[in-house]
């Protein structure tokens, strides 16, 4: 059985009302494709929930109010580095037509995740905030600092200091929220000091002041730190379901101390844990905050939606996704899709866990597949005389994704292009490997099938006395000026009248 489904299956025992799935993220940069990860895997456990007949509701919290902690290396240094510390929906959009930076970001991404089949409910953090259903939560951690500094003290083995406390205040002189540390709650107000020194890159501007730290209509006055904080939404928004990546699953990692906020400080159940492994390009984790690695959206120009979603639907969540676009990864990823989508449409007995996760990989209705080898039409698309047959076979937009594999990722060994004059390397060629040419060009007045004419070239050399290899070569350099390539069958007879008469010219070149 697929994992989703055990885990559905799981779940439905608990009899909830309703099962809340929930993720989260700070749209701090261009989003990874890491994250794209967990959006995939907890869309997962709603549609595998929503088919075992359970209740359920699938949201997704954007942090737009967490502070700006470094800058992204594709960000202008002279225009952002002011809004270090910043929270980053006070920070301006990089492009026109958005309301701030975290929204162009946050927006950016769901564009990613609604095209592979991923449509949440949309929570902003600070209208979480500005609700007011934080605003209790928030008391209620304040009152219970003690309890709080002996959570973070058991799990990280280290002495807290008896002036830290659980609340970051914005600094209504610079707009901070990095440089500011409360020293003191009574119960009605935090006192706080906007620190000039004490981050390494960025300073406060030393104000010392007090604030209510309880939200309103009229604005945020600052948040929970966001070990404490990813707790407190848990039950402000009634999230039953929600996973993180192993970093943060991890023993003495931020789950463990927000479960132990649930359990002793708010007094609500740990939602059900999905720990998931990272996705990794290249071997390297990313950062979205320091633009490092592929975000999701070129992710999304390399692979169709359909693609992008099954690579993560068909590795468990419990292994590494290690993605190198380079080589024969792409080829064989749209090759395991076709695989599995043989063994969906399959009449009788059938692989059932391959056939849902391609059912579950689906962003639209699907009525068929393409039949053709991602490779072999990463062929086609090189031969001018295929392109109609593209057309007409349905495969325009996988030969367009064949194209940019080749462009960017193909060897140069899976490259070639018909030669529109006899390429200079024919010279190498001997007496046999000519003589094996005229051969050809005289078979090629017949009328052949490929898959036939492909044995028959075999057949040919042997005649000859050459050897496969040989003879191919003789074959290819002719028409590629490589003395390898395609299937030799099907090139030669789709440009059968050039391919002839080349053979004959080449056959009385001098060596």
């Amino acid at each position: 059985m697929f994992w989703a489904d055990v885990v559905a299956k799981e779940l439905k025992k608990r009899k909830l009302s309703l099962e809340w799935v929930d993720d989260m993220k700070t749209p701090s940069g261009r989003v990874h494709v890491g994250a794209l990860r967990g959006v995939v895997i907890h869309d997962l456990v709603f549609k595998a929930l929503k088919d075992a007949g359970v209740k359920t509701k699938y949201t997704y919290i954007f942090d737009n109010h967490d502070p700006m902690d470094s800058l992204p290396v594709y960000l202008p240094k002279e225009k952002f580095e002011k809004y270090l510390g910043m929270p980053l929906y006070k920070i301006p959009s990089p492009e026109l037509g958005f309301d701030n930076y975290a929204q162009f970001y946050a927006e950016e991404f769901m564009s990613v995740f609604n095209a592979i089949g991923c449509h949440p409910e949309i929570i902003w953090a600070t209208d979480l905030y500005l609700s007011r259903k934080m605003n209790s939560l928030i008391k209620v951690c304040l009152d219970k600092t003690d309890i709080i500094r002996k959570i973070y003290e058991e799990v990280y083995k280290k002495k807290i200091s008896s002036d830290w406390y659980p609340f970051q205040a914005y600094c209504p002189n610079c707009g901070k929220v990095s440089t500011t540390k409360v020293y003191k709650w009574d119960g009605e107000f935090v006192y706080f000091k906007c620190t000039v020194n004490g981050l390494g890159w960025t300073k406060g501007c030393g104000y010392d002041g007090k604030v209510s730290p309880l939200s309103n209509k009229k604005g945020i006055n600052g948040k929970l730190p966001w070990k404490v904080e990813w707790a407190c939404k848990w039950k402000a928004v009634g999230v039953t379901v929600e996973g993180a990546g192993k970093d943060h699953m991890s023993r003495g990692g931020s789950h463990d101390i927000a479960s132990l906020i649930c359990k002793r400080v708010i007094n609500y159940e740990v939602p059900y844990p999905l720990p998931y492994e990272f996705f990794l390009i290249e071997g390297k984790k990313m950062s979205s905050s320091k633009g490092l690695g592929s975000s999701a959206k070129e992710m999304l120009k390399i692979l169709p939606s359909e693609i992008l979603r099954f690579l993560m639907v068909k590795t468990r969540i419990n292994q590494a996704i290690n993605f190198d676009p380079a080589g024969d990864t792409i080829p064989k990823l749209f090759d395991d899709y076709q695989l599995a989508g043989q063994e969906y449409f399959k009449k009788g007995q059938r692989d059932k866990d391959l056939a849902r996760i391609f059912e579950l990989s689906q962003v639209d209705k699907i009525e068929s597949l393409p039949k053709i080898r991602f490779m072999t039409l990463a062929q086609w698309v090189q031969m001018p005389n295929l392109q109609n047959k593209i057309r007409e076979e349905g495969l325009e937009e996988w030969a367009k994704y064949a194209r940019i594999w080749l462009d960017r990722y193909a060897s140069e060994s899976v490259k070639f292009e018909i030669q529109k004059k006899i390429p200079k390397e024919v010279k190498i060629l001997n007496k046999k490997q000519k003589a094996f040419l005229k051969k050809v060009a005289e078979e090629l007045t017949k009328d052949w099938n490929a898959e036939e004419f492909q044995k028959k070239l075999y057949d040919w050399a042997k005649e000859l006395d050459l050897s496969s290899e040989k003879a191919f070569q003789a074959l290819y350099i002719p028409l590629i000026g490589k003395d390898h390539g395609p299937k030799a069958g099907w090139l030669i007879l789709e440009y059968k009248e050039f391919v002839q008469k080349r053979f004959q010219d080449v056959s009385f070149v001098q060596s």
